[in-house]
């Protein structure tokens, strides 16, 4: 059954909306392509095109310091790995240096991973993410790797390999400096060794690649301090070693609170000391802009300075009163968090049993979620929000059971399905092959 819906999930997620309003015409078209052909998507969350540039004026000496590392000639020094706290403004850094050296054409690809989406999680795609980003930079490399695309059944070969034929190959035929940005390292599932598989890839070929640097975001997990420190020799910062003071987060809490002085200045010393610090002050000031009763909003959040807290303090104040409302916002937040990849307000509409629930859901979870339009994929404000929900004993009544949101989206894949069929019953059939094909190449 979880194999069945896997695949139907991951099918319709690219297909639903049209299988609601236009029919199977396009979605036809774009199964058609050869999916064994790798194809630039910028707009693809790997790319962490979600994320935000730092505010003007903050993060300062972390930025000079990335830049003086980019430009140093010193062969020995080819890796800058930044390990932080969860919500500390990682992957807001990687975001305003990928925009930076791109503008100034630089040869650079950008691998956001986040346990958010099946893709990104995974590292199935990384190889041929990396080498797409730098083909769309240069045309040598791209030459080089679609020479190698040639070869019968390339993604199914080892990491390695791929990583050897899609990029090291050709980066040392295009013979200029590259930057590699691997974001949010520790978003790297652990499961069947990936993440072994993939630090044991990048060492391995690290030193044949002498034009290569590798700029790492993560969390100071034990096995990629290990990594940077004993394996390739560099080490590893954080922002308390490069910044020295909290001024950026107060810098940012008086832009987007500049219209409530008294409040802005009554809520830094609040959250001053708490870990996450740009998390807690996006949701703080999320919250506060929204709050009617600012005063005993402020008492609230001074009580405690740990993530979990300030998520159940978001999700107190978004939650209606009523049962049956805060009954229909856990279900959709079900289907949020079971989805294998991020679905829009349109879509998961169409899945939902009750028709036009889920936008109202997802507006007053504003603070907590990420989206632009109803057609925009809806994404969690960080990775640690999905830990707290998913846990039974920090969530505790926001408690989400992923297993009940794979059960709702299986019914609505039902109901989708069973819909299409009564209109033309090869609109099945074609839809089964698509979800097959997409599973197997995933």
């Amino acid at each position: 059954m979880d194999t069945m819906l896997e695949k139907y999930t991951i099918a319709l997620h690219r297909s639903v909306d049209g299988l609601a309003t236009q029919g199977l015409s396009q979605f036809q078209l774009e199964i058609s392509k050869d999916i064994s052909k790798a194809h630039f998507n910028p707009t693809s969350s790997v790319y962490g095109n979600q994320h935000i540039p730092c505010l003007q004026g903050t993060r300062q000496s972390t930025l000079q310091a990335i830049r003086h590392w980019a430009n140093d000639d010193n062969a020995g020094n080819r890796m800058f790995c930044l390990l932080d706290v969860a919500g500390s403004g990682k992957s807001t850094v990687a975001k305003t240096m990928a925009d930076q050296w791109t503008k100034e054409k630089r040869l650079v690809a950008r691998y956001f991973f986040s346990r958010d989406t099946v893709e990104t999680m995974s590292t199935k795609s990384f190889c041929s993410t990396v080498a797409n980003a730098f083909a769309a930079c240069n045309n040598t490399f791209k030459a080089s790797m679609e020479e190698y695309m040639k070869l019968p059944n390339w993604h199914l070969l080892p990491l390695e390999e791929q990583f050897e034929g899609l990029v090291a190959g050709p980066l040392r035929n295009v013979r200029i400096p590259a930057i590699l940005m691997i974001d949010a390292l520790d978003e790297c599932g652990k499961e069947h060794g990936v993440r072994r598989t993939l630090l044991e890839t990048l060492r391995s070929q690290f030193h044949s690649i002498s034009l290569l640097r590798i700029f790492v975001t993560g969390r100071p997990e034990p096995d990629i301090k290990r990594w940077a420190v004993d394996e390739l020799g560099v080490g590893y910062t954080s922002f308390a070693q490069l910044e020295g003071t909290n001024n950026d987060v107060e810098t940012y809490i008086r832009s987007r609170l500049q219209e409530l002085p008294d409040v802005r200045d009554r809520l830094y010393p609040v959250i001053r000391y708490a870990d996450g610090l740009f998390i807690w002050a996006r949701i703080a000031c999320d919250l506060l802009l929204q709050a009617i009763d600012v005063n005993s909003l402020l008492e609230t959040l001074g009580k405690e300075v740990s993530l979990d807290y300030l998520y159940e303090v978001a999700l107190k104040q978004s939650m209606p009163e009523d049962k049956a409302s805060q009954a229909t916002m856990i279900m959709v937040l079900q289907m949020i968090l079971a989805a294998r990849e991020p679905l829009s307000i349109a879509q998961l509409d169409r899945l939902s049993a009750k028709q036009g629930i889920v936008e109202p859901v997802v507006t007053r979870l504003s603070s907590l979620l990420l989206h632009q339009s109803r057609e925009d994929p809806i994404r969690l404000l960080h990775a640690t929000l999905r830990e707290f929900l998913i846990s039974q004993e920090n969530a505790g009544r926001y408690y989400i059971q992923p297993g009940l949101g794979h059960y709702r989206l299986a019914l609505g894949c039902i109901r989708v399905i069973s819909h299409q069929s009564e209109q033309d019953i090869s609109n099945l059939t074609q839809l089964d092959a698509a979800s097959a094909r997409k599973a197997t190449f995933a």
